[in-house]
């Protein structure tokens, strides 16, 4: 291996790496220490050394704030972890890591800039460990810069002294050692004519100077750009509102003054820890230093330059994480990509743009609070450098496995400009296709792996439409009770298992969204595992539908009922996303807990409202001809959320009870759930027919309720718009769910059926509205509930969608060998759920799009069949074409055309043939 060689200014000697085929070299200075008379000048030549550099450490870091301070910031647990890392002004260092076994190997070369804010970063970032991609045949350079006051000070002095850069001495650091990589990177078994520049957040924004720098020309072949095209809605903001040079020299001005020097030879005589203390307190009240518009080596905004030509010319990839920088839903780094390279293709159409997004789960790190991150601003390091193994943060094999696609990505583009080939493992890479305007393709980064799509479908642009299920079709959330807290919804629900053997095996997980994006939905983690419960420590009981308080403690309380007892239990938590822990068992003022006393009746699905110091418990299951259950059971609970202040009264029958009452044909069954609306109260439950959500309203917390109607069926049951009213339109079962509040709106949550059995549910959620009177009409389900509106006509929508599926035998509840949603693999595999066992007659509908101007109708079937699907917006009426397919064991494409078509429509796909069908998914045609 090369573990010695020479650059211009003498021998360097490196060490092995973690893989001994590697070798590192580390803390390589590139440029003069940048301290006493060469702070705030350009940067200054290297003075060569004698005998041979040994190159084993980082380089101290640029000045910034110590790192790791401050637990509560991810960043001080993700990766700026170490306080006693060294920082110093003299920190022009670069490090190498490299395959090469010869200076004659002339390899690609991939040169990294780190981000941070242009105030923060650093190359000894464990996240940017090099070695994953010097495995895949590359040499990693990642190159050190000034930051903050030290890299993009301005004043007259400067100017003065130094009139073509006086400012943004940071990217005159990058651009020095990126040509220090052109002139010696040979002597590494680089190749100077194979330079690939990339980097993150602030340091893709410097890779865009330094592409708009012409001076770069001949050296950078590709680049990279990861969330760094960055615009928001405010303009203002400092970062994304570069100063000119007076202003600049106004700013710098103010912060001498501020430190209490008079001219810039005083302000040399600092020290840095004089200065960085100086500038933190500065930054207080004023604007923190960034780079500039100088004049000189920036001209204009670097991004403006890309858009217009005026740049170098190569091959770029960028993209973002699905939850940085978001406003009103609308990630800005994904508007501003796709902006960006929209124009840049037209004023260049034979460059290529590649456009990703990262959007895996990504697991809690343990810290109270923050139990899901979401796809967090930069989270997606790990990945492109395949160095997940150093994350504290729980990952699994599938993270791991996108990483290594991830990195493949990253090295094919490095060795090529285009990131296609193979893998490391020599398997072909899915295909990702260039960014155009004709072909709007994208490449998802996903926790089931790299996925290619084309814009549209689900997530329209750079924001996800609300669909049904809300939740990823490889979730089953039944059971769902919504609270908004804050500025969020969450769900919380019972957890069923794909393909489950019976209902509740999961322990209780939480998601939840921002109330203006209800398409965004975060996995919150694990909250509650079934074996906190003392009387579960084995876990063979299951967790049944829970809900939640809010006490008058400011804690959230947790009610559930286990399986096997007949006993309410309760978990607390300081957030509304846990961990919850075990806090007690609802009991009466002597001790007997709740369902053990004589005369108590088995407790079942407890629903819950706090008003001041009172909690207002309503439990109980009724099955159809069990006299020996009377009802649902209204409780109240002292302030302790333990202690019961009102014993047990009925406050609705069940079916044995229930004639001549006004609950008669709905009857209380289970589900109780209580929620408020103005001054009333609406007890929601789960009737006895079982596949409809039924209301109940008093003036008053314990009745007496009257009946009201039914809010939604899971069958759509007593819908007559589209059908006749009693023909069931999906395959129903039991239901589950409650209604909320959100921005203004209020909507009813409930859940639906897969797998053909009744043990893996899926939440589901329609719009409600309450009459004058406080009437809820019952709502139609749709496949697009929290939506807002109707659906998008543009893009590929998978057929899990749909929220009509049925046979001419109308047949009400669940059977197995029914058409059905179906997911493939097991449980936790994050696939794309698909409708199975398509048969002649089946009717399948999607509610509702918006159309504009549909010509045509394209889908994705498997399995073997041999017919056709009519197409109708209007079961009533005749097809508007119908589209021949023809079985085979892959997913193919048919399509069909039909006159254009305009307006909010239903879509439903009726299939008439033989065989057994599958469907993938469906796109209009324009």
């Amino acid at each position: 291996m090369l573990r010695e060689t020479k650059v211009e200014n003498g021998k360097v000697r490196g060490l092995p790496g973690n893989d001994p085929r590697i070798t590192v070299f580390k803390g390589i200075p590139f440029a003069a220490p940048p301290v006493e008379e060469n702070r705030w000048r350009p940067p200054q030549p290297v003075k060569d050394w004698e005998g041979t550099l040994n190159a084993y450490e980082f380089g101290p870091i640029s000045m910034q704030d110590t790192p790791g301070i401050g637990d509560k910031l991810v960043y001080n647990r993700e990766w700026h972890v170490d306080p006693q890392i060294k920082k110093s002004e003299d920190s022009l260092y670069l490090n190498i890591w490299t395959p090469a076994k010869a200076a004659t190997d002339k390899l690609p070369v991939l040169v990294w800039i780190y981000g941070g804010g242009f105030q923060w970063g650093y190359t000894a970032e464990m996240e940017f460990n090099g070695e994953a991609l010097a495995e895949r045949g590359i040499v990693v350079v990642s190159i050190a810069y000034r930051l903050g006051c030290f890299g993009f000070m301005a004043h007259p002095e400067i100017t003065a002294e130094s009139p073509n850069a006086p400012s943004n001495f940071g990217l005159l650091d990058q651009k020095a050692g990126l040509a220090w990589v052109k002139r010696n990177i040979a002597a590494f078994g680089g190749d100077p004519d194979r330079i690939t520049l990339a980097g993150q957040s602030a340091g893709g924004a410097s890779v865009q100077h330094q592409l708009s720098c012409m001076d770069n020309k001949d050296i950078i072949k590709a680049a990279a750009v990861f969330s760094g095209f960055i615009r928001l809605n405010t303009p203002d903001a400092d970062i994304f509102n570069p100063l000119n040079l007076q202003q600049a020299e106004d700013l710098g001005k103010e912060f001498f003054e501020s430190l209490g020097v008079k001219d810039l030879e005083e302000a040399r005589a600092l020290t840095d820890e004089q200065l960085l203390e100086g500038y933190n307190k500065f930054s207080q009240d004023h604007r923190r230093m960034f780079p500039i518009v100088d004049g000189f080596f920036s001209t204009e905004d670097p991004t403006e330059a890309i858009i217009k030509g005026n740049c170098v010319d190569v091959p770029i990839i960028a993209g973002n994480t699905t939850d940085e920088f978001s406003e009103a839903g609308v990630n800005m780094v994904e508007l501003s990509v796709k902006d960006v390279f929209l124009k840049a293709k037209k004023n260049r159409p034979d460059q290529n743009f590649y456009y990703y997004r990262f959007d895996p789960d990504i697991p809690g790190d343990g810290y109270k609070g923050d139990a899901y991150p979401g796809t967090f601003h930069s989270v997606d390091l790990w990945f492109f450098f395949n160095s997940l193994h150093m994350c504290h943060r729980p990952y699994e094999g599938r993270h791991f496995d996108l990483a290594c696609q991830m990195c493949d990505y990253f090295a094919n583009f490095i060795k090529t400009g285009d990131p296609n080939g193979n893998g490391k493992d020599r398997t072909p890479l899915p295909k990702w296709a260039p960014y155009t305007d004709e072909a709007r393709s994208e490449m998802e980064f996903l926790g089931r792996g790299s996925s290619p799509k084309v814009e549209g479908g689900i997530r329209q642009g750079s924001k996800k439409q609300a669909v049904n299920p809300y939740l990823p079709s490889w979730e089953y959330i039944p059971d769902g009770e919504p609270y908004v807290f804050g500025d969020r919804v969450y769900v919380y629900g019972s957890h069923d298992l794909c393909k489950g053997e019976t209902f509740c095996l999961g322990d209780y997980v939480c998601w939840s969204a921002p109330i203006n994006d209800l398409g965004n939905w975060h996995y919150e983690g694990v909250i509650y595992p079934k074996t906190a419960d003392p009387l579960n420590p084995d876990g063979h009981m299951c967790l049944y539908a829970p809900d939640v308080t809010l006490g008058p403690d400011g804690r959230y309380y947790l009610y559930y009922v286990l399986d096997k007892v007949c006993v309410v239990s309760v978990a607390v938590a300081d957030t509304p996303v846990g961990p919850f822990e075990f806090y007690g068992y609802v009991h009466y003022e002597d001790g007997t807990k709740l369902g053990e006393k004589e005369g108590d009746e088995p407790q079942f699905d407890p629903g819950v409202l706090t008003e001041g110091d009172e909690t207002y418990l309503y439990t109980g299951f009724c099955g159809q001809g069990d006299k020996s259950r009377h009802g649902a059971m209204f409780t109240v609970l002292d302030k302790d959320m333990l202690t019961i202040k009102k014993a047990p009264e009925f406050v609705a029958p069940g079916n044995c009870y229930s004639k001549g009452t006004t609950f008669e044909d709905h009857a209380f069954f289970e589900a109780p759930s209580i929620r408020k609306h103005g001054d009333t109260y609406y007890f929601i439950y789960s009737s006895e027919v079982m596949h409809e959500l039924c209301y109940a309203t008093s003036d008053k917390p314990e009745g007496p309720f009257t009946y009201g109607g039914v809010i939604v069926s899971n069958c759509d049951k007593h819908i007559g718009t589209y059908k006749p009213a009693e023909d069931p339109s999906a395959y129903g079962a039991n239901n589950h769910g409650s209604i909320i509040e959100i921005g203004g709106e209020w909507y009813i949550f409930y859940h639906r059926h897969t797998h053909g059995t009744w043990f893996s549910r899926q939440g589901c959620a329609e719009k409600i509205s309450f009459e004058a009177d406080g009437q809820i009409e019952q709502v139609e389900i749709t496949s697009c509930g929290l939506n807002g509106g109707p659906l998008s006509d543009i893009g590929e929508y998978p057929s899990y969608i749909a929220c009509n599926i049925f046979t001419p035998e109308k047949k009400m509840y669940v059977e197995e060998s029914a058409p059905r949603i179906v997911q493939e693999g097991s449980d936790g595999e994050q696939n794309d759920g698909y409708i199975k066992g398509i048969v002649d007659g089946t009717t399948i509908g999607f509610k509702y799009f918006d159309l504009k101007d549909a010509k045509g109708l394209r889908i994705k079937t498997r399995a073997y069949f041999d017919g056709e699907f009519e197409i109708k917006t209007d079961l009533s009426k005749e097809p508007l074409a119908k589209i021949k397919a023809i079985g085979s064991n892959i997913w193919t494409a048919h399509e069909t055309g039909f006159d254009p078509v305009s307006g909010t429509k239903a879509l439903y796909l009726v299939y008439k043939g033989t065989g057994n069908c599958s469907l993938k998914s469906l796109e209009f045609l324009h």
